[in-house]
């Protein structure tokens, strides 16, 4: 054998290697891409996150505190009660327009209700504040709990800083 034809043969050889690497590299990406779950799917709604209802004890909060906990929770049922339409409407929509005019809506029903849900918080971090050299230590603490517990059941409020 000539050493042209060596050289030649080991870099076929190489080149082989490489390519049977590269196929199975792409083999394996195939086999992960399909059993891995997909994140974003274009026709799927992301299901709006639920308030559960606060059942805690609010016995002894003020009166105006005991009232914005109850205002939010109408408008957290009233919320929902709108999503729960709208995605039964987004069930029955025949055409691609009605569908996306229903997801719009959808979408500014949560926004709303996001933007309802901060000026909550921020309503009640101030009426705390307020009341924090008020009331006992201890008394304070059980109603910020319960405060706490009204707002962020059902995954809300679970951010830092929060």
């Amino acid at each position: 054998m000539e050493p042209a034809e060596a050289g030649s043969n080991k870099e076929n050889k190489k080149q082989k290697i490489m390519k049977t690497v590269r196929y199975l590299i792409l083999a394996g990406m195939a086999v992960v891409t399909l059993c891995a779950p997909r994140a974003v799917l274009a026709q799927t709604a992301t299901p709006p996150v639920v308030v559960a209802p606060h059942d805690g004890d609010l016995a002894g909060a003020p009166a105006d505190i005991k009232t914005l906990i109850k205002d939010f929770a109408a408008t957290r049922d009233t919320y929902l009660a709108q999503q729960d339409l709208l995605l039964a409407q987004l069930a029955t929509a025949t055409t691609a327009t009605a569908r996306a005019a229903i997801r719009a809506q959808l979408q500014d029903n949560r926004a709303a209700f996001l933007a309802e849900l901060k000026a909550f918080r921020t309503q009640l971090k101030d009426d705390l504040a307020a009341l924090k050299g008020k009331i006992s230590h201890a008394e304070f603490l059980r109603i910020i709990d319960a405060a706490h517990d009204a707002a962020t059941e059902g995954g809300f409020g679970h951010h830092k800083g929060h």
